[in-house]
């Protein structure tokens, strides 16, 4: 069952599972090489405050659906030099925040981690119970 708090309903094992998974990938030489190139090409300073940059943050984020997709795992197009904070706020970000056009106006919703974990997680599971083709 979701919780707001970040409880996707991923038993412990399925967690230990994905991170696995992922820990495999970014172990990778192929990861290690253009997160470095990545960070060079900008002179580790992060692209969202300016601050010093210490980590090469996929914008979209890496799934099992898409893992192996270099297009999505090592292109410099889904890169972003992120700083500690900057990077701790994507990924912990407790609620939704709204996003403003330059006049102010309300044009999008950032969702939060929670809500993305949540949504990522019924994907899942609809794919594994095969009722994502019925919709």
């Amino acid at each position: 069952m979701y919780h707001p708090e970040g409880n996707t309903g991923l038993s412990a094992d399925n967690m230990k599972e994905q991170r696995r998974f992922n820990q495999e990938f970014y172990d990778s030489k192929a990861w290690k090489k253009v997160s470095r190139l990545y960070m060079a090409s900008r002179n580790y300073v992060c692209e969202r405050c300016g601050g010093v940059a210490v980590i090469c943050h996929h914008k979209q984020y890496l799934t099992p659906a898409n893992i192996n997709n270099p297009d999505i795992t090592l292109s410099f197009d889904n890169l972003e030099c992120l700083c500690k904070d900057c990077h701790n706020k994507e990924h912990f970000m407790k609620n939704n925040k709204a996003v403003l056009d330059e006049n102010g106006n309300m044009i999008g919703v950032k969702e939060s981690a929670a809500m993305q974990d949540y949504r990522q997680a019924v994907k899942s599971l609809e794919r594994i119970t095969g009722k994502e083709d019925e919709q």
